[in-house]
């Protein structure tokens, strides 16, 4: 029997092909992921958008780094911000009164799911700490007029927004993450049992009552990366806060996913970050 050449084992005999996508067959609001081939010069290309949206192309900033993963298998890598001026606008996507997308092409979010792999030194781990401003912000459509999802100083998983039920929601999970290390941050946000319910690499982070029919209640609102939203167009007002950190993988999807749906999705990525 002839050995097994160096480039079948690349190519899937006898080795495991790396994960790149989701296992969902819901409509899919956003999806970016940090292979080599998603990347093009300083534009995160979306692997998947909302159907009404040409393309949720995230155009980089004052220059985010991108980085190739070296622990992994070399199948993915990440865009670095520097906290101070660096972020990322996202092509057409709006949500809130008049929006165009969301489930129902009305901008209102209610069942959902949001996912993110990335890694951050900012702050001090604070098991004790409560919601806060000082890192944002993953993925934003404003917190006081749609949905925000970040980390806190304190190193907690973060989900902020605005319902019909009136008032701003600013909740948070239970562990720390702010550690340097790789970490699969998951939320789901459930209208038909109102919870808000966080993940940490794979396992449940908390769960929170939040009584509402759907997010997006106040004001049209464009999304950023990296920073907060104040937009009324394509990267237009931010907030000026900054995300410090790394950030490999990003989506937004119209499905409250179940715990072992995220297990799954998290046990299939993370031998990409080297962990095991």
């Amino acid at each position: 029997m002839p050995l097994l050449s160096l480039p079948s084992l690349r190519t899937g005999v006898g080795a495991k092909t790396p994960y790149k996508t989701l296992d969902t067959t819901a409509q899919i609001e956003c999806f970016w992921d940090g292979a080599p081939d998603q990347i093009s010069g300083n534009v995160w290309l979306s692997k998947a958008a909302h159907p009404n949206a040409g393309n949720a192309n995230c155009t980089m900033i004052n220059g985010p780094s991108y980085n190739a993963v070296t622990t992994g298998d070399g199948s993915i890598g990440y865009w670095n911000f520097n906290g101070s001026n660096q972020y990322g606008w996202i092509n057409d996507l709006n949500y809130g009164p008049s929006g165009q997308h969301g489930p129902n092409n009305n901008g209102r979010l209610n069942n959902f799911t949001i996912g993110i792999w990335f890694r951050t030194s900012y702050g001090s781990p604070s098991s004790g700490s409560g919601w806060d401003s000082g890192n944002w912000s993953w993925l934003d459509w404003d917190r006081s007029e749609v949905i925000s999802w970040n980390i806190g100083t304190g190193g907690k998983l973060q989900f902020s927004g605005y319902a019909d039920s009136g008032g701003y929601w600013d909740i948070h999970g239970d562990a720390t993450h702010n550690n340097g290390q790789w970490h699969f941050g998951g939320c789901t946000v459930s209208s038909s049992n109102n919870q808000v319910k966080f993940y940490s690499d794979g396992q449940p982070d908390g769960t929170r009552t939040v009584n509402h029919s759907y997010f997006g209640r106040r004001t049209r609102r464009w999304g950023f990366i990296g920073d907060g939203s104040e937009a009324g167009g394509n990267n237009s007002s931010r907030n000026n806060v900054y995300y410090d950190g790394d950030i490999a993988q990003l989506f937004l999807i119209n499905e409250v996913w179940t715990d072992e749906k995220i297990l799954t999705h998290y046990n299939k990525t993370k031998g990409r970050f080297g962990l095991s």
